[in-house]
Parts: structure tokens; C-alpha cells; sequence
């Protein structure tokens, strides 16, 4: 059985989303983005046991379009433009959920996706950096997430960008 580390950060400040040329952001923009997510999480995550079968778009709608604390500007997706006058490609996501109740809901980050051959270009710094910095500006100061232990990449990331065990 899988070990759930459940990690924490908190701010002083607001977080900066750093510069990364060639990539742009945007906000989940309706019924054809629920492919484009689902194709992120199959690749991003293909190496990893994340269930018995893949996604369909009423697990999405589950996982999401459902909850209370869903709203498309809570969804980033990064993209790049592969070649000059070509349409711009998504090579990762994030989302801001909230945990509890909605007087006391913590910020949460819900499925950071980043397409293998993409990382370690700063992407995933940048989403969870635009991830943190909305959270400060809704008065925010700490946000939480689980990954499982043995996604040493995923852990490694999060240590590197000051997440630490909830407990701590």
C-alpha cells in the first residue's frame, strides 16, 4: 500500500510566479479542455498506478465540475508553441481545491500534471507558483497537498520549493 505524504507551506509573502519563456498560462475554458486534462493526467502520470482504468469525462466531472469548490479559474494549464503559427500545446495543469468546511476550507493543490519530456523547465514551479500566489491574494498564507512517498520527483519538487510533512 502506497505511503501518502501529506505536505504543507506557508507564506510571508507573496509568491512570484518565475519567468518561463515560451510558456503561457491559462484557465480551464470550458467542455474541450475536459480531454486535454484527462490526456495530461493519462501521460503525466503513466508510470504510476493510478487505478484500475482510465478516465472518462464523468470521472472529471466527478472530480471536479461537481465538488462546491470547483470554478474554472481554480485550473491552470500550461502551454508551449511548439513551432512558430502553430497552436499552443498543453504540457501541464494544476488546480486549486479547498478541503472542509467553507467557513474553515483549507487551500489545496489537486493534480499537478507535468508531461514527462517537459519537466525540469520550470513548469511546474510555475503553475504551483501561480497556484500559491492566488491563494495569497484570497488572503491565504499556507496551502496544503498529498503525493505518495514514492513519487520521488513529485517529493523532491515540493521539499525544493519549501513544502514540509503537515505534522512539522
Amino acid at each position: 500500500m502506497p505511503c501518502i505524504l501529506q505536505l504543507t507551506r506557508r507564506f510571508d509573502s507573496r509568491p512570484i510566479p518565475p519567468a518561463s519563456p515560451g510558456v503561457r498560462l491559462r484557465h480551464f475554458a470550458g467542455p474541450g479542455d475536459v480531454e486535454i486534462w484527462l490526456d495530461l493526467r493519462r501521460r503525466s502520470f503513466a508510470r504510476q498506478k493510478l487505478g484500475v482504468r482510465d478516465w472518462d469525462a464523468g470521472d472529471f466531472a466527478r472530480e471536479f465540475l461537481h465538488k462546491d469548490w470547483w470554478h474554472s479559474e481554480a485550473m491552470w494549464f500550461a502551454e508551449i508553441q511548439r513551432f512558430p503559427f502553430q497552436s499552443h500545446t498543453a504540457v501541464g495543469t494544476v488546480t486549486l481545491a479547498r478541503r472542509g468546511d467553507a467557513r474553515n476550507a483549507k487551500p489545496v493543490v489537486h493534480w499537478l500534471a507535468v508531461l514527462p519530456g517537459y519537466r525540469r523547465r520550470g513548469i511546474g514551479r510555475l503553475l504551483m507558483a501561480t497556484l500559491e500566489a492566488a491563494v495569497w491574494d484570497a488572503g491565504g498564507r499556507q496551502v496544503w497537498l498529498e503525493t505518495h512517498a514514492q513519487w520521488a520527483e513529485a517529493v523532491r519538487l515540493y521539499r525544493a520549493l519549501g513544502y514540509r510533512p503537515a505534522g512539522e
